[in-house]
């Protein structure tokens, strides 16, 4: 058992998403006496995905982008526990991690993510690289660059999924290829969907279009990959592509452990009400892209999963204090983010868009500004990347 405490409450917190890193510092605010909160985490360094596109290009370095949980936990007078949780107990009210023999847990909340859903396509698990978990995509790409880069084949680059993440990893690696190695590629950009970006307004399909053309990209739309081997996918209708290195940016998927643990869900992802709360467990609250939520569906979005943080620390005190919940009322729009590769970027707020270098800057200081936010022992600093003159204009 891990350090039970029987006089304590436990608060156990699964999973280091932005969720649970808000609630850790609004916690840190707001004492609890006799309460013990710990953080479960199979990673002391959590990646802020917003800033993955401009990791790739060479724009950040990995302590840029990264909120080290240990640090913010020991800051916050939480306990940090680092292992893989395998599967709770809800009616004993125990996790079982990796390693461990279990952790009671009083009140609990899950905030693990999601991940591309590649278990319908035959030889997704094996082959490609998945997006998430973001630390071990950086880990395949950095091998394969480190590969490519002594061969002197033109290589050949294929990103499956064509939202938002699909383009922005794209065109980061696009930009990283041309622009400081001297590895030769094609790439190819391939979506379910008739449109590109198909959740977004049609300028911003328009101009990223348009831009993925002026760069020579091949954009294949409304043909799903069924499977994939070694070196060859093959789409609806037979048609096969070779490739060198493939990305997985699909859809979200999720993981297995909490329904295999008798929580309510939809699709794998825990159903939770309007105060985020378990539908089957009332004890147990979900947040971020592993919950769904009842009331309405929404989006996989960071934006939620900060909002929910909030949300998310006044229900467990309330719910420590037998006090109501409080709701959460999600936002009809919110602002996106789209970055090009190189330093400009593209706004889009429901009907309206704005691009240019301006958007990037402006992107560069809101997600420098949240990472120092949640790593407190350190100041904002720009990288020496981040202040470089960039005269490429789109």
């Amino acid at each position: 058992m891990i350090g039970l405490t029987p006089h304590k409450k436990e608060i156990c917190l699964i999973g280091g998403g932005h969720s649970h890193i808000t609630a850790i510092k609004k916690l840190k605010r707001r004492p609890l006496p006799g309460v013990r909160v710990t953080l479960i985490s199979n990673e002391a360094l959590t990646p802020y995905s917003g800033m993955l596109p401009g990791l790739i290009a060479g724009h950040y370095t990995f302590e840029d982008c990264h909120i080290d949980l240990q640090k913010l936990c020991r800051w916050a007078n939480v306990r940090f526990i680092r292992s893989e949780v395998q599967r709770i107990d809800p009616v004993a009210k125990k996790i079982y991690c990796h390693g461990y023999s279990h952790q009671y847990y009083d009140l609990l909340s899950i905030d693990i993510g999601s991940q591309p859903a590649l278990y319908d396509i035959k030889g997704a698990i094996a082959y490609g690289c998945s997006i998430k978990p973001i630390n071990q995509f950086l880990q395949d790409w950095q091998q394969w660059l480190k590969t490519a880069s002594v061969s002197n084949c033109s290589k050949r680059v294929v990103v499956i999924g064509s939202g938002a993440a699909g383009i922005e990893i794209l065109l980061a690696m696009h930009y990283k290829l041309c622009n400081t190695t001297s590895i030769q590629a094609d790439f190819t950009l391939i979506g379910a969907s008739q449109n590109i970006l198909n959740s977004y307004n049609k300028r911003v399909q328009a101009f990223f279009k348009h831009y993925l053309d002026t760069l020579g990209i091949t954009v294949i739309s409304g043909k799903r990959v069924i499977s994939i081997d070694r070196h060859q996918l093959t789409l609806e209708g037979g048609t096969t592509l070779n490739y060198d290195f493939s990305v997985w940016t699909i859809h979200a998927g999720a993981q297995n452990w909490p329904e295999a643990s008798g929580l309510e869900c939809d699709k794998g992802f825990i159903r939770v009400d309007q105060y985020l709360r378990s539908i089957s467990h009332p004890d147990i609250f979900a947040v971020g892209d592993c919950a769904a939520f009842t009331p309405w569906p929404l989006p996989k979005a960071g934006v939620y999963a900060v909002r929910q943080g909030s949300v998310l620390t006044n229900n467990i005190i309330a719910a420590l204090e037998k006090r109501p919940l409080l709701a959460f009322k999600p936002q009809k729009r919110f602002l996106s983010l789209l970055t090009t590769g190189n330093r400009h970027a593209v706004a889009a707020w429901g009907p309206l868009f704005a691009s240019g270098k301006w958007v990037w800057l402006w992107k560069n200081y809101i997600d420098r500004a949240f990472i120092a936010h949640f790593n407190p022992h350190k100041p904002i600093v720009a990288s020496k990347n981040s202040q470089n003159n960039d005269s490429e204009l789109l």
